[in-house]
């Protein structure tokens, strides 16, 4: 466990500097590690502002698309998904949380989204609106969703751990730092379809 926190703290202090942290105002990090997992649970939009830099929390919040599609997607990754901080340890104005994430593999999901899109989109060639673009993105998406959905349905979990950095603000507070690879994890190694990126 040393030599882990020494690697992370030695990390911190460059991630800082590149990434958006939190205004947070509880003086422990304990509380600020829990209020950041706890928004991420609950998909509070108000905390994953907080982390708009953070490319997973960016493709939750702002992906482009039906809303009830968007919304089912949202749901459905969270559906499984809980926490537990098991540790904290600080050491002067740094801090990393020890965090036990359960939650659904969902790293299937995009090999099978290709698959599914690829027979829908040879099906249905001569369709009128297969040559729609935001037509058939809007039909992708959901085909990428319903194959999210199948994983929280079965409901089959993993535990994983992660390390949740914090620094101190200066003000007898903490701030979180939400790395992509931590967030991956949380959504369980979910990959973004090339699609989804597009603006």
């Amino acid at each position: 466990m040393s030599a882990i926190l020494n690697l992370i703290f030695s990390v911190v202090i460059a991630a800082a500097m590149h990434t958006s942290t939190t205004d947070a105002t509880q003086v422990d990090p304990q509380q600020v590690a829990a209020e950041c997992m706890n928004g991420i649970k609950t998909f509070q939009e108000e905390t994953l502002d907080r982390y708009a830099g953070n490319t997973y929390v960016n493709f939750m919040v702002n992906l482009e698309g039906d809303d009830e599609t968007v919304a089912r997607m949202q749901q459905a990754l969270l559906r499984n998904f809980d926490y537990k901080i098991e540790a904290v340890e600080e050491r002067n104005d740094l801090a990393v949380a020890k965090i036990t994430v359960t939650q659904c593999d969902f790293s299937s999901v995009l090999k099978k989204y290709k698959k599914k899109s690829y027979e829908y989109v040879t099906e249905h060639l001569y369709d009128e609106n297969i040559t729609d673009k935001d037509w058939l993105n809007e039909k992708c998406l959901d085909i990428y969703v319903s194959q999210i959905e199948k994983v929280a349905k079965a409901g089959k979990t993993h535990e994983e751990t992660i390390y949740l950095p914090l620094t101190s603000d200066g003000y007898n507070g903490w701030n979180a730092i939400l790395e992509d690879d931590s967030m991956k994890t949380i959504i369980g190694d979910l990959a973004i379809p090339e699609y989804s990126e597009e603006k």
